[in-house]
């Protein structure tokens, strides 16, 4: 056999190995939800435990209403939280649009506090349940909030 034709046949099997490895109907995205009562199944770290007690979420179109009792040392209060999902890059994160302490409403600058520490704890339990489920390289696309559920929209990297 030639030298040509020896390549065109070098060049077709891999061509046909390439198609067998990346299937022309592969899903390149896929939805994801998470009702609210896996929500409220989630078992906190045990390092945020200590200080948080009766949390509880509260989805509603478009936001999470989260309420708990946080204790530090001898203080006790009630928390309550409203936060939006953002999608920024491809991430997913969360912004809290209200917050109270027993009652009363947080200032701009406390919910810049919220916003800069609690928001972080939010984001790690949402992508660590969503990598448990994907197991691959993604891109959040929309995200879409009912009374009961958190629909996740994801295109998958190649």
């Amino acid at each position: 056999m030639s030298r040509l034709p020896r390549l065109l046949s070098a060049c077709v099997l891999l061509t046909a190995l390439l198609a067998f490895a990346v299937p022309v109907d592969a899903q390149s995205s896929a939805t994801y939800t998470i009702t609210e009562q896996d929500i409220n199944a989630y078992r906190l770290p045990s390092s945020i435990r200590r200080f948080v007690s009766n949390v509880s979420v509260d989805l509603q179109p478009d936001q999470a209403v989260v309420t708990a009792r946080i204790t530090y040392g001898r203080l006790t209060v009630n928390t309550a939280s409203v936060w939006q999902p953002v999608i920024s890059n491809g991430r997913l994160s969360w912004r809290a649009v209200s917050a109270t302490v027993d009652g009363v409403p947080l200032s701009a600058e406390q919910l810049a506090t919220l916003n800069n520490t609690a928001r972080r704890a939010i984001e790690d339990a949402v992508r660590r349940y969503l990598d448990s489920r994907i197991r691959r390289s993604y891109r959040v696309e929309s995200v879409q909030i009912t009374d009961s559920e958190v629909i996740v929209t994801v295109t998958f990297n190649r």
